[in-house]
């Protein structure tokens, strides 16, 4: 999809998701806003997180309705904080995966530009896009050499493992940011001279498919 359809997937389902009730036209809205991530991973063929994402919002949606009826007191509680939490936060979270999976920071960048967004706003948001799955990358090299060594699991107790693996992760962190940050600078995202882009960035007929989808389910969930 487009990196501005994109975003406004985000933004729309986390508002609804969010701050939507599970009553009324809300429950449909954020029906619509569940299937919409899930579609965003079959289009990745990201199989196994499909069918993990299917399984956690059908038992969220199972303790926030049936398991809410059928408990009472701190049972209840519990039901419905851990099934709110899921419900809430979790198709957010894979919807601004599935964006960052589809979308290049060269296509990012060029979307914004197109919006005329601000180069102190670009330029975080395009060190954000690289960050994540840097730092995953980075995560899985260190778990790789920990087994090497033969340093894996919780043999070697929690305290070992946090230094062993955390503090790793932490170094390479502040690392990896400043890196990105200098890498971005030095593609011209600071200059004064408009940059030029070889990726082509521009609506498609599914993007104003979606677009209509989204603003429709935003517009309902405003009124209402």
């Amino acid at each position: 999809m487009d990196p501005r359809v994109g975003l406004l997937a985000i933004l729309t389902v986390s508002a609804v998701m969010i701050d939507g009730s599970i009553m009324g036209i809300d429950f449909w809205l954020r029906l619509v806003c569940c299937v919409l991530p899930l579609l965003g991973l079959l289009a990745l063929q990201r199989w196994r997180f499909a069918a993990i994402y299917v399984v956690l919002y059908s038992f969220a949606f199972l303790m926030e309705g049936a398991a809410f009826q059928l408990t009472s007191g701190l049972l209840n509680m519990v039901v419905m904080i851990l099934g709110g939490l899921i419900s809430r936060f979790f198709a957010p979270i894979v919807m601004g995966y599935c964006v960052m999976q589809s979308t290049t920071v060269a296509e990012f960048i060029a979307a914004m530009e197109r919006m005329r967004i601000p180069s102190a706003v670009t330029i975080p948001l395009s060190v954000m896009f690289r960050f994540f799955p840097t730092i995953a990358e980075e995560n899985g090299a260190i778990t790789e050499a920990m087994r090497m060594r033969q340093v894996a699991g919780m043999r070697s107790g929690l305290v070992k493992r946090m230094e062993y693996e955390l503090v790793p992760v932490m170094m390479s962190t502040v690392r990896i940011a400043d890196e990105l940050s200098q890498a971005a600078l030095t593609k011209g995202l600071g200059g004064d001279v408009r940059r030029t882009h070889i990726c082509e960035v521009g609506f498609r007929a599914r993007d104003y498919i979606l677009l209509v989808l989204l603003a429709t389910v935003l517009v309902l969930f405003m009124v209402t």
